[in-house]
């Protein structure tokens, strides 16, 4: 079994208490490439003990449990505290259909257009994010690193850059975590 990430370790030990199983998931997503969509069920148990080891309130041998609640078969966007089936029984903070259509894309626009195909009212579909229509801007960043290959600054510089082309839109007055949109 590969090393552990140490981005990994570092951020997810920061968070002590706060941390969900949904989080790690998402880390080890972001910070480990793999040819593979989504992580290993023993891979997360892995980072859970080695943060238990290192001191971090965690209950390692809670986290297969943890899994298997927040696990859903389901393919298409469902919330973000579930945990997604992708590529026979691997987990992951996005589900198949997103990892099938945006799998090692760098176009803003790409992600836009797979997430709010895949959601039926992107106003109602996410707990996080501000007021109105769009994917919150960090669950784009987040999928595009862990989907892609762009880093946040990356993915940000494109959306500024469509914004300035008028292709994008986003109300970043109103909350830090806007919704980016078409214009």
């Amino acid at each position: 079994m590969p090393e552990l990430n140490d981005t990994v370790l570092s951020e997810a030990g920061d968070r002590g208490r706060t941390l969900l199983v949904t989080d790690l998931v998402g880390l080890i997503e972001r910070h480990e490439r793999s040819d593979r969509p989504g992580v290993e069920s023993e891979r997360v148990v892995t980072y859970a003990e080695a943060l238990e080891a290192d001191g971090a309130r965690i209950d390692a041998p809670s986290v297969p449990s943890a899994v298997e609640e927040r696990r859903t078969n389901s393919s298409s966007w469902v919330g973000d505290d579930v945990l997604y089936t992708v590529d026979d029984g691997r987990v992951s903070t996005f589900p198949e259909r997103w990892h099938e259509g945006l799998r090692g894309e760098s176009d803003v626009r790409r992600y836009l257009e797979v997430i709010l195909d895949d959601v039926d009212d992107s106003e109602n579909a996410f707990s996080m994010g501000g007021a109105g229509r769009g994917v919150p801007r960090s669950l784009l960043f987040d999928a595009t690193a862990a989907l892609g290959e762009l880093n946040p600054t990356e993915a940000k510089a494109q959306i500024e850059a469509l914004r300035d082309e008028g292709v994008l839109a986003e109300d970043v007055d109103q909350h830090p975590n806007a919704r980016v949109s078409f214009a």
